[in-house]
């Protein structure tokens, strides 16, 4: 069972937490290093709400003072908690089709049932097929409806999704006409690389992965402070990655290396790991000794990796289709990734992400690069 194994709070008074089962040698996925990168944090949450059937409440809620909404500004988590609502109340006609679609029997595509995807709740998704399939009642032929319905289909359609649109009457009178213009659409749309989405574990148990399973230690949020204030340095000015004590940390090694000028945003702070973040973090990988660590950044498009991690960086290139580099292409005195990659040896990602597009379009390859680290090597 997933829960906060270690927590801290920051200058502003905001909860730093480490979620996962307890146990060494597991991977450890850290978000938001830079609080003007959010990316992170929504990724990881939605990975522990989706996989793990983890509810965000399993976690410490912001203090009162923080400004920090339980996702990003990118996801209203009004719609998190509705599509939530509407799995749980679904409608007659929902439940036929359910019972018809679920566990991949139709072409062995895995649906989902009322899943978020922008601003839209949608009645079921094959996000490995970009299939949605919406049921509507006779409120649907009115104007208003029309005109809301081909505005979320124009925007599906947009992000590559195929919309199907049926009556409840289609439902309840020729079933097996719809099921079979499901079945053809699907024939049409091939699975995106990488092919169907992992098994997905369950309520804190592994279905149908065996010993494989490997659950990672997440930190959703290393820099609550500095994302309340959407700046890429913590309540103090402090970059964290910058924070670490390296042996070059402080040093000045280039025009990106301004690490001992406060008025930066690469500041590296008073001394090494003065900060309570880098402290967090320093803690958790001596009691924990993570097998290996990914940290997800944005905006360069990139895979980075420290320490013996080629390989890895190199598989999950594979997915997110970023190059792999064994360098950032700029000092980074005091980082992280020297820290644990370059003098401890233990394998270090940076994934920096696209920050570019919708996050949501992030999810599917995140995902499977976060079910590439749970599987034991």
């Amino acid at each position: 069972m997933l829960k906060t194994l270690e927590s801290a709070k920051t200058e502003l008074g905001n909860s730093i937490e480490l979620i996962g089962e307890d146990g060494k040698n597991r991977p450890l996925i850290i978000g938001v290093f830079h609080g003007d990168e959010p990316q992170g944090k929504y990724l990881i949450e939605k990975y522990l709400e989706e996989r793990y059937s983890c509810p965000l409440t399993c976690m410490s809620a912001p203090s009162s003072e923080s400004e920090i909404p339980v996702l990003p500004p990118v996801e209203d988590i009004k719609l998190v908690r509705l599509a939530q609502n509407l799995r749980n109340n679904m409608t007659k006609e929902e439940v036929i089709l359910w019972q018809h679609i679920r566990n991949r029997q139709i072409e062995n595509t895995k649906f989902r049932r009322q899943q978020q995807i922008g601003a839209y709740i949608c009645d079921f998704v094959s996000f490995e097929r970009r299939i949605v399939i919406e049921l509507d009642g006779g409120q649907h032929n009115q104007n208003s409806q029309l005109l809301k319905d081909e505005t979320m289909d124009a925007w599906l359609t947009s992000k590559g999704y195929k919309v199907l649109r049926f009556w409840n009457n289609e439902i309840n009178n020729n079933l097996e006409n719809v099921l079979l213009k499901i079945r053809n659409t699907i024939l049409e749309c091939p699975p995106l690389e990488g092919g169907p989405e992992f098994l997905i574990p369950r309520r804190g148990k592994m279905e149908e992965r065996g010993d494989k399973a490997n659950t990672p230690l997440f930190i959703p949020c290393l820099n609550p402070d500095g994302m309340s204030k959407n700046t890429r340095t913590n309540s103090n000015g402090v970059d964290l990655n910058r924070n670490f004590p390296t042996k070059n940390w402080g040093k000045n090694e280039g025009d990106n290396a301004t690490c001992d000028d406060e008025t930066t945003n690469y500041y590296g702070g008073k001394s090494p790991a003065s900060e309570i973040e880098t402290r967090f973090v320093i803690d958790v990988i001596e009691k924990y000794s993570p097998s290996m660590i990914l940290t997800l950044h944005a905006p360069y498009k990139v895979v980075n990796y420290d320490g013996p991690a080629k390989e890895i960086a190199e598989k999950i290139s594979e997915i997110i289709r970023y190059p792999a580099e064994g360098s950032i292409g700029y000092p980074t005195p005091g980082s992280f990734g020297t820290y644990c990659g370059v003098e401890r040896n233990i394998p270090t990602i940076t994934l920096e992400l696209d920050e570019e597009i919708p996050v949501e379009e992030l999810v599917q390859p995140v995902f499977k690069i976060f079910d590439l680290l749970s599987e034991k090597v």
